[in-house]
């Protein structure tokens, strides 16, 4: 998609408005008409009626474990048999699947994140568990709900061979989707600067600017909270040797190490409200933020930006040299 695409479409905003309502509507439909031999790449089948999908909505991301039924002509509907995770409990019940006794301790049970309860339903040589969802009342107290999906052998190996795939889709989705929610609702705080109405939108810097911003705001985040979990997860540290504090993990491990240790939680944990507030304060008074809001995001290559995330991090530099984007 070339530059000029771009921001024509910034400028024709009625004729933008009216295609985004019938993409809208395309987008709806595809929706529904979702089978078996035509999953998007964010869901995987795992066996059966049994899916693992990422979903958006209301600015936030969530990772699916559900059931799904078949119409008459071939098309999948969700039903009411699963669980909505957040990104990090979905992270934390694969984790704790992998050491799950379902063999060894017919009554095991465990809790993953204060979210999700997983019992142990095998009844012979083949695992099976149940996850329910925990719900926290005003006292601190909890009880389980009926959001509850179950488990069964294969179903399980599946959805821990689905883990890249989705943790992929959740990267891009925190990205492309809660952020860009966040923040044009961050820009709406703003009134609109009249002096900007005539600012040409045919200058391609504004993009890569804006661009270049994000980068370094997600890095600002990241960083911080890779280095906070580097000390707070150490075993030396934990186990309170103070001496040889060289040989300490968290003081010996490079910086590669460091990030393939810990950037999954780290982006877990990134609170997209401030990165947002942040990133449109920088860049509320540039006069092609508001014109850039949406294709900021939409014209994301999300797989190229977290590579360059990981780049500059390793090489600690500011500077943006790879392109983020097909423009």
């Amino acid at each position: 998609m070339s530059f000029a695409q771009v921001s024509g479409n910034s400028k024709r905003k009625s004729e933008k408005h009216g295609q985004a309502a019938k993409k809208l509507c395309s987008n709806e439909r595809t929706e529904h008409e979702i089978s078996l031999s035509s999953l998007p790449k964010s869901m995987v089948h795992l066996g059966d009626g049994l899916f693992v999908a990422v979903n958006t909505f209301q600015k936030e991301t969530r990772v699916h474990i559900r059931l799904y039924s078949t119409d008459d002509n071939g098309f999948l509907h969700p039903t009411k048999e699963g669980v909505s995770l957040k990104p990090e409990v979905w992270s934390s019940v694969l984790l704790s699947l992998r050491t799950f006794p379902a063999l060894t301790e017919p009554d095991a049970v465990t809790v993953a994140k204060k979210d999700v309860c997983i019992f142990n339903e095998t009844g012979n040589t083949q695992m099976c568990v149940s996850l329910q969802i925990l719900f926290q009342r005003k006292d601190n107290s909890f009880h389980l709900v009926p959001e509850r999906i179950i488990l069964r052998g294969v179903q399980i190996e599946r959805l821990w061979d689905s883990y890249n795939r989705i943790f992929t889709c959740v990267k891009s989705s925190l990205l492309a989707y809660t952020l860009k929610e966040r923040v044009n609702f961050e820009i709406r705080k703003y009134p609109v600067d009249e002096n900007l109405d005539g600012w040409d939108a045919d200058t391609p810097q504004g993009f890569e600017e804006l661009r270049d911003s994000l980068c370094k705001c997600l890095l600002d985040f990241i960083s911080r909270k890779i280095s906070v979990l580097s000390k707070s997860e150490c075993i030396d540290c934990k186990q309170g040797f103070l001496f040889n504090t060289d040989a300490h993990d968290c003081v010996s491990f490079s910086k590669k190490q460091n990030f393939d240790a810990y950037f999954e939680k780290a982006h877990y944990y990134v609170e997209w409200d401030v990165l947002a507030a942040k990133f449109v304060k920088l860049n509320i008074h540039r006069p092609f933020l508001r014109w850039f809001q949406d294709d900021l995001f939409t014209e994301m290559d999300t797989v190229k930006f977290f590579s360059k995330i990981e780049e500059m991090y390793l090489n600690e530099t500011p500077d943006v040299s790879l392109s983020c984007f097909d423009l």
